[in-house]
């Protein structure tokens, strides 16, 4: 779906629509993107939309999940003390917190707005071991090690992943050979663990400046093709560039788990452009950026308070 920039409760209600749909088609899992109910924005505008632990999101995904018996998830910026952190929730059918993970690797200049936590990436439920890996860090190799050591039986990929838009050092080819990279991530797990994978992206326009780039903004849109893949990497299920919801049964069986640990080594858990080491600049300025802000910490006291 679209998300609004800092509309929780317009983002909430349009989501209701979808989780309707979705439980009415025989969903019993049913997934929005990241930063569903916030948006997404590379300015500190995007604390405006931060919520504490128990906020708006927390009590939407327990009454939703609850009327609809279903098992529901999202992730929404959290302010906890004077931290922000990126966090995907579960709730169960009857409305209790499945579980949570928090974002790890926040990508590039999202550094610069929460903070990365370390942690096992899964949330145990009735219907089985699910594994979440939160946009970026599905291109990362500690991901794929995570969720085969923790022998996961379904694996979830929230993204809030826009197209960037092409400059000198990101030219348009490289930028399509990404494109594809982020494509093939659902079928590329799913293969390589042998169990179904759910990616989940935003659509609609993305526009927003650059920290630390007064003279480059982007103007661009979030691509959308949420798919659905089997554990033998098969599509079952993709949606376009338009809203929309993707229905697939999926069989959660241990004995097409793969016995064969990933052989993901340095940094990528598979290949990309070489120009994507640019964002290793990114977060480490953008780590600093938000270590030093006295207005996060501000910020994220007041919402958590």
């Amino acid at each position: 779906m679209e998300s609004a920039n800092g509309d929780i409760a317009a983002n909430l209600e349009r989501a209701t629509g979808f989780a309707e749909e979705a439980a009415g088609g025989g969903a019993r899992l049913v997934v929005f993107p990241e930063f569903m109910p916030s948006g997404y924005i590379f300015t500190n505008a995007a604390w405006d939309a931060a919520e504490p632990t128990d906020g708006p999101t927390m009590a939407w995904l327990s009454a939703t999940s609850a009327r609809l018996g279903i098992w529901l998830g999202t992730s929404f910026l959290e302010a906890v003390g004077d931290e922000f952190f990126n966090t995907f929730v579960v709730t169960d059918p009857e409305g209790n917190k499945a579980g949570q993970v928090r974002k790890q690797t926040p990508a590039a200049v999202e550094a610069c707005f929460f903070k990365g936590e370390p942690g096992g990436h899964v949330i145990e439920t009735g219907i089985g071991k699910i594994g979440v890996g939160i946009c970026y860090e599905n291109q990362l190799a500690y991901m794929p090690r995570l969720m085969y050591a923790h022998s996961v039986d379904i694996m979830l990929m929230p993204h809030s992943a826009p197209a960037p838009t092409p400059t000198p050092l990101l030219p348009s080819r490289m930028l399509d050979t990404y494109a594809e990279v982020l494509r093939t991530l659902p079928s590329y797990y799913a293969q390589l663990l042998g169990v179904p994978v759910l990616y989940i992206n935003k659509v609609g326009l993305f526009r927003s400046p650059v920290p630390g780039l007064p003279f480059y903004s982007q103007d661009s849109h979030f691509p959308g093709e949420s798919t659905i893949a089997d554990p033998d990497g098969k599509v079952l299920a993709r949606l376009g560039s338009e809203e929309g919801i993707a229905i697939a049964d999926v069989r959660l069986d241990p004995a097409r788990k793969s016995k064969v640990p990933p052989a993901c080594r340095g940094r990528w858990a598979l290949e990309v452009p070489w120009q994507v080491n640019g964002f290793i600049i990114a977060e480490t300025a953008g780590r600093v950026r938000y270590s030093l802000s006295p207005e996060r910490k501000r910020r994220a006291k007041e919402i958590s308070s």
